[in-house]
Order: structure tokens, then sequence, then C-alpha cells
């Protein structure tokens, strides 16, 4: 993606990378991030309430794709909103007699709380798989805990 720049009165182009390295050198690309996360100045509980009303719909129901669609949206959904989200794990898990049974992602949510002090919210999205005995992972059931 290409940012275009004037600079001079010239125009000149630079990628997003470019722009954001810029941004991170000089320091306003953090102050543009942390003014626009809508959980800086909320208690830990607040945070976990505002995460859980933005996305806790998105977890209803069952999932049927190949390509975590329904968990991609939720990330998305959460970074859109100017949630910083920060992947620490993701794993496949086996049941008893060796067959898949969920995929969890962990993932951590930086924030500045109450009186700016830093705070971190740590979560977990499991996708539990519930499709048929031929196709245990043909669909999933989602559940999201911050």
């Amino acid at each position: 993606m290409k940012i275009v720049k004037t600079a001079s009165g010239e125009s000149i182009q630079i990628s997003k990378s470019e722009w954001e390295a810029i941004g991170n050198k000089t320091g306003w690309l953090k102050e543009a991030q942390a003014e626009s996360n809508p959980l800086n100045g909320r208690s830990k509980q607040s945070a976990k309430n505002f995460i859980y009303r933005l996305v806790g719909d998105m977890t209803k129901g069952f999932f049927k794709d190949d390509a975590w669609e329904g968990v991609h949206a939720i990330f998305d959904k959460m970074r859109d909103s100017g949630i910083e989200v920060n992947m620490t794990d993701a794993q496949y898990h086996k049941d008893e007699q060796g067959l898949p049974s969920d995929k969890t992602w962990k993932f951590e949510i930086p924030f500045m709380g109450k009186n700016d002090k830093p705070q971190v919210l740590y979560g977990v999205l499991v996708a539990s798989f519930a499709g048929t005995v031929q196709d245990v992972m043909g669909r999933y059931d989602l559940s999201l805990m911050v």
C-alpha cells in the first residue's frame, strides 16, 4: 500500500511500513494509537466488559469455514476499534482418542488504565470442534475469555 505525501510542493509516495517507521521514530504514531484506544482510562473490569460488548455476539452459533474466518473477524473488529491485540500463542489440542478437539489462540491487550497506569489484559479464544465423526473440524464453536 502506498501513501501519497506532499512535501515542499512535490508529491512523493512512500510505503505504509516506511510511514509507520517515521511515526515510530518521531513518536507521533504511538501517541496517535494511544489516543485512539477505547480502553485507555478504564479499569481492567471495565475494559473486559467493553471487549465482551464489542465482540461477544461474534462468538454466537457455529462456524463452518476452512480459514478461521470467525476468529479473524473477532481480532479484526478489536483492531479496527483501536485496540492493540498481540498474539502470544496458537495451538491445536487433541482428545483422549487422539482426535483434534480444539484450537486456542492466546493474546495480550495492553492499554493505559486509570491514572495512566499501564495495564495488560490476557485473553484466550477457543474454537471447539463440533463437526461429524468423519470431519471433526467441519464446524466449530467459539468462546472468548479475557
